[in-house]
């Protein structure tokens, strides 16, 4: 079994955050060697959006209204409007990510940077789906619980053969959307482009 606490290979979730604002906001590739605070604060610059075809809402460097009211009553805010999800800081936004997509997967336990790195991806861009999908793909009970069964599924696969496996899974899942709801052929590209770009080589800016 592995020591987890011993092994210090395990994956990495700030090496995500850069890929993540990219393909959110659509920040310049030469912000991407700023110092993440910065990366950020040019970020929220294009970072907000509120697409009425898009059935999360307001959303800010990729974080829904919603998301952030869960993250702030968890906190004891009473409510959270668009104006403080326009406002939100860095410390709050990477918090989130961490707290509510990362540790989602347990990702600090998992051996290899690129599967995690397309399953907190999958989790962020697709909630539950996110988790239950790629349980299916590991043969474990899908409840949407990431618990000793499914990291110890994770780990003890070939990595390069359940990345494959998991990019497959989530160009399905796409696809499976815009036949459901023809209404959202509109992000078709933009989601293959990104699920594209998550590498088992690396994380890709194209």
């Amino acid at each position: 079994m592995t020591d987890y606490k011993a092994n210090n290979n395990m994956s990495k979730f700030e090496k995500l955050i850069p890929f993540i604002l990219y393909f959110e906001t659509g920040l310049k590739r030469e912000y991407l060697k700023l110092p993440l605070p910065e990366m950020f604060a040019m970020a929220k610059k294009t970072g907000y959006a509120n697409d009425p075809a898009d059935s999360g809402g307001a959303t800010m460097c990729g974080v829904t209204i919603a998301t952030y009211r869960a993250y702030r009553k968890r906190l004891g805010y009473a409510s959270t409007s668009i104006d403080d999800l326009k406002a939100i800081s860095f410390t709050a936004w990477r918090d989130i990510l961490k707290t509510m997509f990362w540790d989602k997967w347990k990702a600090d336990r998992i051996e290899n940077q690129s599967v995690a790195n397309i399953l907190v991806d999958f989790v962020w861009a697709s909630g539950v789906n996110g988790v239950k999908i790629p349980q299916r793909v590991l043969d474990v009970e899908a409840d949407g619980v990431v618990g000793p069964v499914t990291l110890a599924a994770v780990n003890t696969h070939n990595p390069e053969i359940l990345f494959s496996k998991l990019h497959d899974a989530r160009i399905c899942f796409v696809e499976d959307i815009v036949k459901r709801k023809p209404s959202q052929v509109k992000f078709i590209k933009g989601w293959k482009r990104r699920i594209n770009c998550i590498t088992f080589q690396g994380l890709k800016y194209e």
